[in-house]
């Protein structure tokens, strides 16, 4: 396929090679420099947009004037045979989808709250993909699907239009000088390969890639799989060619699609490699440019292979968050999914993980895995195109049978190969999560995120030492003894409780230190007695408590509340294998009888729990006591508690899960409790509203509640740095 040669007789490099050595240049260079590499990222975005320049005017005029050409019979004929190779390809992506998570290992693990836990994606909007009310405004914000079909519609009234030689020439001419602009670009290939690869590799965290494996690997084996295997071997089996012609044939476009992680920049070189196939076997070269230019731009709106097997992301979602989604979710998952991944897979995946009920919190996971994973899926995007272009156009010159030796090969193949990858996938996924560190470690191992102020722990309740003198106010006291008496929750991460170490830390620990901070005074932290908050300051242990105290009318017969500084969202935490009978309020209020437990002066002292009969309230000391392997006989079925809490307790216990069941939807203000003192509770609130604005708060909640620096964050390895040392 590749002819001519210099004086000499040497044959020249090929633009496929070229990419192939950009490629490697770009991973050494990514992994010797690490982060470094990063400023190489410019120069590859520079090359993804000129790329991108021509590629939507491109697709619009060759779609136009190539199925304008065509005669009604002709149409009809590539269409109906367009339409069943596609069927074809998507039947074997999704059973892909089906088996391939049959092989992840058990993992139990739990992940710090995310908002998308509580919040509703955006609806999928079907027909404003893929209907253009208005063609300009879908072009303009190049939205494909409709800008195409629109495209489509105009090419077929075209057809039967007498005069249409006069309209299409030009169409012709314009799609000829994009074509020429698209070949110029394609000369900077192997620079552009070279800049996007050295960033992506210099900022790929081995970490990070251990933490996905259970999605990146399975994906990674069904894109080897469905790439190099299956659908190779399928166009051997059914073409004149041979798979190792077929993958020759289409590498330059192969090697760009994972270098730049864009299929539709690359759109222009998959048809030159599709027509270079096509001519390869002998189709006249207008024939084959025809053909060439119609199918691809046809078939590239659609999802292709590589986008559907995205729809692993939702059994390793179940995987992961300990709910693996039974058989009888796979139609549904299969069918929705497909039609889905029409649109964007970062605005189908948490309509997807909702329909099913999954934890959102997981989505951040796919974004993080588009690293390497987007590379992958626009690889197996330009085999699936190429491979649909040679079948379909083989069917349709009347060369395509079924050669049942090659037949065979394709089915033993297939059966061989998957059966490979499932083996592997198992054994290299069970190796990745072997190292990773529990994530009750990460939870036992927190630390204040700042020291603002003197304190020490009391180790039991008591009165203040400094009792109050005639007159005195609460307020004035505490400047007069220079302590601040905080009573704290004990055991209730991640607001107040204790580290493996035995230190005191929480959000609210780390929170209060500014206010004693402000008035300039140390903390004595006292912990809340068995007879709850109330009593603790009926017998004056304490000025201020706090541990997500929420709010309710209830609490002023016995203390004041301050100024609310959190919302939190009502949850229940269960065990994994009882996720299903959680997940809509019907299904509670359905169950015979169901025992859900409270920590004493918790959730429940807002809830109308007699609005729900059957329900057996169960008052424990602290969520341990429901966490714990022996519940004392108590034989509970539920947690009532909050999202964020109920995070880090599926972290500490991975067998757990939270459930926010559907129509659900209850916000738990939390505030800090204060003596019946107006002057401590104006100061108190005050300083929490100036708090809140200053960002104090965000900052506290993103550490303990999200958990975005929980873990210190390690540079790069990189050979400049971990092998030679010459940089810190």
């Amino acid at each position: 396929m590749e002819t001519g040669g210099d004086a000499r007789g040497r044959r020249p490099i090929s633009l496929g090679t070229k990419i192939t050595i950009g490629l490697v240049a770009g991973i050494a260079v990514g992994v010797f420099l690490g982060e470094r590499s990063a400023p190489l990222n410019i120069l590859g975005r520079i090359y993804v947009s000129l790329l991108q320049m021509t590629v939507l005017p491109y697709v619009i005029v060759s779609l136009i004037a190539k199925i304008g050409s065509l005669t009604i019979d002709s149409a009809k004929r590539l269409a109906g045979r367009a339409g069943l190779v596609l069927l074809a390809f998507w039947a074997i992506s999704l059973a892909m989808v089906f088996l391939l998570p049959l092989s992840l290992p058990k993992w139990d693990a739990g992940t710090f709250f995310s908002a998308s836990l509580v919040e509703r994606p955006a609806p999928f909007d079907f027909i404003d993909l893929y209907l253009p009310t208005n063609p300009f405004h879908s072009i303009a914000n190049n939205i494909v699907p409709a800008t195409v079909l629109f495209s489509i519609l105009l090419g077929v009234a075209l057809i039967s239009i007498p005069a249409k030689a006069r309209v299409l020439e030009p169409f012709l001419v314009i799609g000829d000088a994009l074509g020429v602009i698209s070949g110029l670009i394609m000369r900077l290939a192997p620079v552009g390969t070279f800049a996007l690869t050295a960033g992506a590799a210099g900022s790929l965290s081995p970490a990070e890639l251990a933490k996905l494996m259970g999605y990146v690997g399975t994906y990674t084996f069904a894109v080897v799989l469905l790439g190099f295997v299956v659908l190779p071997a399928l166009v051997a089996a059914v073409t004149p060619y041979r798979m190792l012609e077929f993958l020759k044939g289409c590498r330059s476009a192969i090697m760009m699609a994972f270098a730049t992680s864009k299929l539709f920049a690359v759109l222009p070189m998959i048809i030159d490699n599709a027509k270079d196939l096509l001519v390869y076997r002998e189709v006249p070269e207008e024939e084959a440019r025809t053909t060439a230019d119609m199918l691809v731009p046809l078939a590239y709106p659609f999802p292709n292979a590589g986008r559907v097997v995205g729809l692993l992301f939702i059994p390793f979602a179940a995987w992961y968050s300990g709910q693996a989604l039974d058989v009888t979710d796979y139609p549904m998952l299969l069918t929705v999914g497909l039609l889905a991944f029409f649109g964007s897979p970062v605005a189908a995946l948490p309509f997807l993980l909702d329909m099913f009920r999954l934890p959102a919190d997981l989505f951040p996971l796919f974004l993080i895995s588009g690293i390497w994973c987007a590379r992958l899926g626009d690889t197996l995007g330009a085999v699936h195109l190429a491979a649909f272009t040679v079948i379909t156009s083989a069917w349709s010159r009347g060369v395509a049978r079924i050669r049942l030796p090659r037949l065979a090969v394709f089915l033993v193949l297939t059966v061989v190969a998957t059966g490979i990858a499932m083996v592997l996938n198992n054994l290299v996924i069970k190796q990745a999560i072997s190292g990773q560190e529990p994530p009750v470690n990460l939870v036992a191992g927190m630390e204040l995120r700042k020291k603002v102020a003197e304190f020490r722990v009391v180790s039991e309740p008591g009165p203040n030492p400094v009792a109050l003198e005639d007159g005195e106010t609460h307020l004035e006291r505490i400047r007069r003894a220079g302590i601040l008496r905080v009573g704290y929750v004990v055991k209730n991460p991640p607001f107040s409780y204790r580290t493996s170490a035995g230190d005191l830390v929480g959000l609210d620990i780390d929170l209060v230190q500014h206010l004693a901070r402000e008035l300039d005074v140390s903390i004595d932290f006292v912990p809340v007695a068995s007879g709850g908050v109330g009593a603790g300051f009926a017998a004056d242990h304490f000025d201020v408590a706090v541990g997500a105290i929420p709010s309710s009318i209830r609490n002023l017969d016995q203390f004041a509340e301050s100024d609310l500084y959190l919302d939190l969202h009502a949850a229940l935490v269960v065990r994994d294998h009882r996720v299903k009978e959680f997940k809509t309020l019907e299904r509670i209020l359905a169950a015979d009888r169901l025992r859900i437990a409270c920590v004493e002066g918790g959730l429940l002292v807002r809830t109308d729990r007699e609005s729900i009969p059957g329900l057996e309230v169960v008052l424990i000391p602290s969520a341990e006591v429901f966490l714990g392997d022996e519940d004392g006989g108590l034989e509970l079925d539920a947690l009532l508690t909050t999202a964020e809490s109920g995070s880090i307790y599926t972290m500490i216990k991975p067998e757990f899960a939270v459930v926010i069941p559907e129509g659900v939807r209850t916000r738990v203000p939390i505030v800090f409790a204060v003596q019946r003192s107006p002057e401590l509770e104006r100061v108190v609130s005050t300083w929490l509203r100036l708090k809140r604005e200053d960002g104090t708060v965000d900052e506290l909640y993103d550490h303990w509640i999200l958990g975005k620096t929980a873990a210190k964050k390690k540079p790069r390895w990189s050979v400049i740095r971990d092998v030679f040392g010459w940089v810190k």
